[in-house]
């Protein structure tokens, strides 16, 4: 991201905070959480790169709403290091590297511990999540003596579980040139020079090791606090030769532990500019709307927005409050017409931000212009039934497939591999009863890829699709249609693609993995829960009522199952581990 703010570094001076009874640019209006990455890490750590890699994957899926803290700790780490890293490590029980939290969450039992390369899933989790507290930040600096005021705003749209809640200001820095152990093996695109680029870097708690007190977390409740930093040519090891640099990312959390909400701070400045530039690709669909978020760091609205699209003029009539972003659609893409046989698609375009109105005239955007890659896809067409193939590694239960059928937005197949699959080759056969354009999606949650290839054959035998899984987080680009129907695929959808994900947010499950028996909260009131295996096929259902429940899964095999839950007007999913 570019000149999304500036950085600091903790003086002596800080400013008064007080709450206020009106904000000036934190949202009130009630929303989703953002998800914040705090990655452990080292220098020396050979495997570290995979959670670097996993990391930026991650941060770069979801612009705007995933933001990362690269942690360099422990015994791998020779350079970075700050004084608050151990603690953070000891409250996270982080026991090898790398490793990662999100959001300081509990997804697998009652550790926030979680392997970089689960953090795409993780996030996806996150971000449906209700946040009953809205966070915004503005940093405004001095170029000349390096004098830069952070302002924070906190609104609470609910009321917080927790009555301790805790505001963390957090100094990273960017694009750091030096050595990295397994850097050229293991992310070898991050090389420049022969030298790897750090990022994420934590190199100051400007709060403190776990922040200040908010003193009001009741609905409707405000607060802000400014926090005055001068930015010093070295911290710790490190100078700091370019503030453009170092950016502020401010979360808010229950006491220590479970992070709320959290956003990055925007530069004030004098104009608009584009932060950054995103796909668009819609969920269940071969259609795309590319967008470009817009940055206002300006104490006036901005509105009749201009751009140059590849080269194309093009006018938003969209108004963006003071010290806000919002997101900008740029054009659409779809793919009509199925292929003969196969064929790979993809557009890039850069997106220029030239002019914008503000207090009624018209002036010049600043910033640079973004390229954004979009309709990415392979498209097959192909005669039924179609044989997936998987050269499993050792860790063959952190890989899974599904099958998404575009015509009616809901999964015909979900596998994940077994314990007993390790080192093996697995053919599935896909076949489902309905001729028609299917998505395949692959998904390595251990983030550090299949050490082995995935490959789809037709009925012919003819090979449509080889890849070897290194460096494999998730493939969505993979599109099929199927010409045929097929006689021994299901004959219905598992369920909509859309249930699981607006609704997921709902039910909680606990513990995750599970041995005897799985507890489930909803917010709403359930009549009926449903665990599916991973081909679609009911395993067990049980009609239920209200408030916290459990179910007996001891008779179930090992192996990754959805539970969902079945209320009077919503249905709720989740997935989980059988041990």
């Amino acid at each position: 991201m570019k000149k999304l703010l500036k950085g600091v570094f903790l003086s002596a001076v800080l400013m008064t905070a007080s709450a206020v009874t009106a904000q000036t640019f934190v949202s009130t209006q009630p929303g989703q959480r953002n998800a914040l990455i705090e990655e452990y890490t080292g220098v020396n750590c050979q495997y570290c790169p995979l959670g670097h890699k996993a990391t930026d994957q991650t941060v770069a899926a979801f612009p705007g709403r995933v933001f990362a803290i690269n942690i360099h700790q422990g015994t791998f780490a020779q350079r970075y290091t700050t004084q608050w890293g151990n603690a953070l490590a000891g409250q996270a029980s982080v026991s090898g590297y790398p490793s990662s939290t999100m959001n300081r969450h509990a997804f697998f039992g009652g550790s926030v511990h979680i392997d970089p390369g689960q953090a795409y899933a993780c996030a996806s989790e996150v971000l449906a999540m209700d946040a009953p507290v809205n966070v915004a930040a503005t940093v405004d600096i001095d170029p000349q003596t390096r004098l830069m005021v952070v302002k924070v705003e906190v609104y609470y749209t609910g009321n917080a579980a927790h009555g301790t809640n805790m505001l963390n200001v957090a100094l990273i820095q960017n694009n750091v040139l030096g050595m990295q152990a397994g850097g050229a093996s293991y992310y070898p695109e991050n090389m420049v020079n022969g030298q790897y680029v750090h990022k994420h870097i934590l190199r100051d708690l400007i709060t403190g090791q776990w922040g200040d007190t908010i003193p009001q977390t009741t609905a409707g409740s405000f607060f802000t606090k400014e926090y005055a930093y001068v930015i010093p040519q070295q911290i710790g090891d490190l100078p700091v030769p370019n503030v453009d640099d170092l950016e502020v990312v401010v979360f808010v959390c229950e006491d220590r532990k479970e992070v709320l909400n959290a956003c990055e701070a925007i530069r004030i400045g004098d104009k608009a500019y584009l932060a950054y530039g995103h796909s668009g690709r819609e969920a269940c669909s071969l259609e795309w709307n590319p967008y470009v978020t817009v940055v206002n760091p300006t104490g006036n609205a901005i509105s009749n927005l201009k751009f140059s699209v590849g080269g194309t003029p093009l006018t938003r009539n969209k108004t963006i409050a003071p010290y806000c972003t919002d997101t900008v659609h740029v054009g659409h893409y779809s793919i009509d017409d199925m292929p003969a046989a196969s064929q790979s698609y993809g557009e890039t375009v850069d997106v220029l931000f030239t002019r914008f109105t503000s207090g009624g005239h018209e002036v010049a955007a600043g910033g640079d212009a973004v390229s954004i890659s979009y309709g990415d896809a392979e498209v097959h067409t192909a005669e039924g039934p179609l044989t997936l193939r998987i050269r499993y590694d050792s860790y063959p239960t952190e890989v899974s497939f599904s099958l998404a059928g575009l015509s009616d937005c809901r999964y015909y197949y979900q596998t994940t591999g077994s314990e007993a699959d390790a080192g093996k080759t697995k053919d599935y056969v896909l076949s489902p009863a309905t001729a028609g354009v299917y998505r395949l999606e692959v998904l390595d949650a251990g983030g550090d890829g299949l050490n082995g290839t995935v490959t789809v054959i037709d009925a012919g035998g003819n090979t449509l699709v080889s890849r070897n899984g290194s460096g494999l987080m998730v493939w969505d680009d993979l599109y099929f249609n199927i010409t045929n129907a097929g006689s021994d695929g299901p004959a219905g959808p598992v369920v909509g693609i859309d249930e699981v994900q607006t609704l997921v947010g709902e039910v909680s499950v606990y513990p995750n993995p599970a041995t005897d028996r799985l507890y489930y909260v909803s917010e709403g009131d359930v009549k009926e829960v449903q665990i599916f295996d991973m081909t679609g096929r009911m395993v067990k259902t049980a009609a239920v009522a209200g408030g916290e429940m459990s179910i007996d899964i001891a008779a179930l095999p090992a192996g990754v199952y959805m539970l969902r839950v079945v209320g009077e007007k919503n249905v709720g999913s989740r997935t989980f581990i059988k041990k």
